[in-house]
């Protein structure tokens, strides 16, 4: 189960934009699986997919590859200078607000170590929840197995008994019909 301000978290953005996503769910799909935990809402499995549906895209920066600079023809003035001279034949590679695309970087490498860890959480419950199943099946099974075993000796002796029991009715009726007491 999950708040939004877990997804907030997981993803990096405030509870607000995650209720956007999960309004514009509600309008796709519908009312959305969540239990009441005091005044917090926990969103089932199926709900946070949903809402997950409508987070954005994260965006990848920007960068051109061919970035290099062009040394225009200027006029002969004292005082003045084209750096371009002195630093030969080095190309200067530059990027429009760096740090900006870094953060946008890290945003998006912080919601897939998100994703993993949540993925990893996901997965072990998984695999709790199957051994759970699996050793609640074993108990059933060895259970049937061993009453199995009793009712076959409870049919068998039943079986002998209801056996003598018949062959008794049948001989108390050729005797009574030996009596003549019955007819053909």
């Amino acid at each position: 189960m999950t708040t939004l301000a877990d997804l907030a978290k997981d993803y990096g953005v405030t509870p607000q934009a995650v209720a956007k996503w999960r309004d514009s769910a509600v309008t796709t799909y519908g009312d959305l699986n969540y239990q009441q935990v005091g005044k917090r809402k926990e969103y089932d499995e199926d709900a946070v997919e949903k809402i997950l549906k409508f987070r954005p895209a994260p965006t990848e920066p920007d960068v051109q590859t061919g970035n290099h600079r062009v040394t225009g023809q200027l006029a002969v003035v004292p005082n003045a200078a084209d750096l371009g001279v002195f630093r030969g034949d080095v190309e200067l590679t530059t990027f429009d607000n760096p740090l900006e695309a870094v953060n946008q970087a890290l945003s998006f490498a912080d919601g897939l170590l998100g994703a993993m860890d949540k993925d990893t959480a996901y997965q072990m419950t998984q695999i709790q929840q199957t051994q759970q199943a699996n050793a609640t099946l074993r108990s059933k099974l060895d259970e049937l197995e061993r009453r199995k075993a009793q009712y076959q000796t409870e049919s068998k002796v039943m079986s002998m008994l209801q056996g003598k029991e018949a062959a008794e009715l049948q001989q108390n009726m050729i005797d009574l019909k030996a009596m003549g007491i019955q007819g053909d």
